[in-house]
């Protein structure tokens, strides 16, 4: 199974709220290289309001992994123990990329916080 087909129906919000970080984050960038002063504090803030709603689905991802996991290993009466241990690690999926997104979104914010003081000054 792929990482993006594991990710499930969840991918979908995970995937606009990177877009949307993204072009923030791009956004930010280009008012800085072009000298347009200070960048809204605003607009580099939504970018960190971006990751944790990217960490947020990705949660939501996870428990709705291990509740639909839970379903189908009660359904089947039992299964072995490498069958269960691939089904979690199909469930965190979500939260592996909810949080890349969440960490990529804070080492944004903070470098364009630095820029924007050093602009400042």
């Amino acid at each position: 199974m792929t990482f993006i087909h594991a990710l499930g129906d969840i991918q979908y919000p995970i995937w606009i709220v990177l877009i949307l970080m993204l072009v923030q984050i791009a956004r930010c960038t280009a008012q800085l290289i072009r000298g347009e002063g200070p960048v809204s504090p605003l607009r580099t803030h939504s970018i960190l309001v971006f990751g944790t709603l990217g960490a947020c689905l990705g949660i939501l991802g996870t428990l709705l992994g291990v509740a639909n996991m839970a379903n189908v290993i009660g359904r089947a009466g039992g299964v072995s123990s490498a069958t269960a241990w691939e089904g979690v690690g199909i469930a965190i999926t979500p939260s592996i990329l909810g949080f890349a997104i969440l960490g990529t979104a804070s080492i944004a914010w903070l470098v364009l916080q630095y820029a924007t003081a050093r602009r400042a000054r």
